[in-house]
């Protein structure tokens, strides 16, 4: 049985690809489109003017292929190979961005069955804008197509270029480029229509393009050689957008408002922000057996955007978690600062210092700041990935290669995304309506069995706070799957957030270890190697006095660094009055109690600690 299998990244086919093909099944995936070398995937076209069209929003195969010089060496070996080999396979690999431009029905064709792995609404609404900025310069640029005498010409022109230089009459272009500057015209009438609806709009709205067309053939080929030879350059991608709306594409076309905060000026000053926002309809076709694989899929969500019966499949019951999944109510966003995020992830890996490779999913703009860990700690960490690379929803690297995941943070996302999904599911009238955000509050189990009120931050309006949580929940419980705990050899998860992730919540403080408590620990590293030349090896032992001369610091202060270090299993003392060790103590005396400072109080006078 033919199938199509669609998950969120290229790196995902590439692993499913690699389980078929051990199984011996005929599988392939639709290919990435490259012009240059990289580590996964080889060059497979050799026009850069693809990647240009493509950059803002033009398809390419309408606008590049048709005419590209290097057309029959990308279909023997090249691009539109590989995109026929996938086509043909009994299992089409296809990454939700490719299903969701290309289309459902058309990448379906003739296969009777079709899944989706996570992200559903990705594949079944896909989302596009246009800013303010972008439609200015496309209003300027067809303005010109239209008006200027020396593009009118063109317009009733019979002659035609070669590629050999030599010019011929043809009268069927004649008729070929009237459409086009038909075509044109009612582009030019949609856009204004549209600027129009921008510059007034006060608040989020719904927009409909007053004019709706078939593009004569050739049009976007045209566009991409007039766009070319007048330089004219975009911020995005707006003609994903503009050609949506004009041949009647979109599901719904909105005009979002939100305000911003000028950054240096008073408080609440605020300027607003407008940009049209739109939706395609992209559902399965008739006939097809569809499987949505998505844990954060709602089945009356799924009812609602598909119009019909939608069965739940989830097998019954819940299978027992193999390995440990707890949550730290610490939250993570992308303002914490590095130091602090580096000081979570040290105590994190003292806590589990049995764990040897280790993976890590945060924000984006957090990575760099994993990179400069201390070596001890870095080389521990194998993976990273953050929210919204796929990497960090589909992968099964992440419990195959790791011990254990650190999940870190709650993907916050800002108004614009929580009204642009409401657009994609159709609640339009929530959309426009804005809602207060401030503190809410929810219960967890403990570790220890009791009942724990815990806030967080979210929409008080319903229908918001709804949409919110799915947004955010749905990122951070993707994460926690990576590590697969319904399996034997998944591995452990500790997740960093304040939203309701339906794990148990360690009644806790996350451990942490500061940049001053790793320069004491390499003190006391320095202080046993000098130590270790100068008396008998047996006694490697450093004394709180010692310590508190290296690091310069008042004895008390000293005593408080190397208890917290004492706490994170980092040093340790064989007895009340012995100088302190690296290492963890062995098991033999973790029987010893600590107070709440990790000071073993057997000891009456902290001034005889040492050797």
């Amino acid at each position: 049985m033919k199938a199509l299998l669609a998950y969120p990244t290229h790196r995902n086919l590439a692993e499913e690809l690699e389980r078929y093909e051990a199984a011996e099944i005929d599988a392939a995936a639709y290919p990435v489109r490259a012009t240059t070398e990289a580590e996964d995937h080889a060059i497979n076209c050799w026009n850069p003017e693809a990647d240009q069209a493509e950059q803002i929003g033009l398809p390419v195969v309408k606008t590049i292929c048709n005419g590209c010089e290097y057309r029959s060496q990308c279909a023997d070996d090249g691009y539109l190979a590989q995109m026929q080999r996938a086509r043909e396979a009994t299992v089409s690999l296809v990454t939700h961005q490719r299903l969701s431009k290309s289309g459902f029905e058309e990448l379906a064709g003739e296969r009777p069955f079709a899944s989706v792995h996570e992200d559903v609404l990705t594949v079944l609404r896909p989302e596009m804008t246009l800013t303010l900025q972008d439609l200015f310069l496309v209003r300027h640029f067809v303005d010109g197509m239209v008006g200027n005498p020396k593009h009118l010409d063109w317009y009733s022109s019979d002659e035609l270029t070669t590629r050999d230089g030599e010019v011929i009459q043809d009268q069927d272009l004649v008729v070929k480029r009237q459409r086009i500057y038909e075509a044109m015209i009612e582009l030019g009438n949609m856009l204004e229509d549209l600027e129009n609806a921008l510059n007034a709009a006060e608040t989020t709205q719904a927009w409909h393009s007053p004019v709706t067309i078939k593009t004569p053939p050739g049009f976007e080929s045209f566009l991409w050689r007039v766009l070319k030879y007048e330089r004219v350059r975009f911020e995005e991608s707006p003609w994903r957008f503009i050609l949506a709306a004009l041949t009647g594409q979109l599901y719904a076309g909105m005009i979002i408002v939100t305000e911003h905060h000028v950054k240096g000026a008073p408080q609440g000053t605020t300027v607003k922000f407008r940009k049209a926002y739109g939706v395609v309809r992209n559902d399965p076709p008739a006939g097809k057996t569809v499987w949505f694989s998505d844990a954060t899929a709602d089945q009356d969500t799924l009812e609602s955007l598909l119009d019909g019966r939608v069965i739940d499949a989830t097998p019954g019951g819940v299978v027992p978690l193999q390995k440990k999944a707890e949550q730290y109510h610490r939250d993570i966003t992308r303002k914490t600062q590095p130091a602090v995020l580096r000081s979570l992830i040290r105590g994190l890996l003292c806590k589990y210092l049995d764990r040897i490779a280790v993976g890590v999913i945060t924000h984006s703009n957090l990575l760099p700041a994993i990179e400069k860990l201390e070596p001890e700690f870095r080389d521990r960490i194998i993976k990273t990935s953050y929210y919204g690379s796929g990497d960090e929803r589909s992968s099964n690297d992440w419990y195959r290669h790791c011990d254990l995941i650190l999940v870190l943070g709650t993907p916050r996302v800002p108004a614009t995304t929580v009204i642009e999904y409401l657009i994609r599911i159709g609640e339009w009238d929530a959309a426009c309506a804005a809602s207060e955000w401030g503190e809410i509050y929810w219960h967890a189990e403990t570790t220890d069995g009791e009942d724990l009120k815990l806030s967080g931050r979210g929409y008080y309006d319903p229908l918001w706070m709804t949409a919110h949580r799915a947004i955010v929940r749905a990122n951070v419980v993707q994460a926690i799957g990576r590590g697969r705990g319904i399996l034997k050899d998944g591995c452990d998860v500790i997740v960093l957030s304040s939203e309701e992730c339906g794990l148990r919540v360690i009644n806790d403080r996350p451990p942490t270890m500061n940049d001053q408590l790793v320069r004491v620990w390499g003190l006391i590293q320095e202080l046993t190697a000098r130590n270790l030349k100068l008396i008998n090896y047996t006694k490697l032992a450093v004394s709180t006095s010692e310590v508190a001369d290296a690091a310069h610091v008042p004895l008390r202060t000293a005593r408080y660094l190397l208890s917290e270090l004492e706490s994170l299993n980092l040093i340790h003392r064989e007895g009340p009055r012995s100088g302190w060790l690296r290492g963890p103590a062995p098991a033999s005396q973790m029987s010893s109690a600590p107070d709440s400072a990790g000071r073993d109080n057997s000891n009456p006078d902290p001034q005889t600690e040492g050797v």
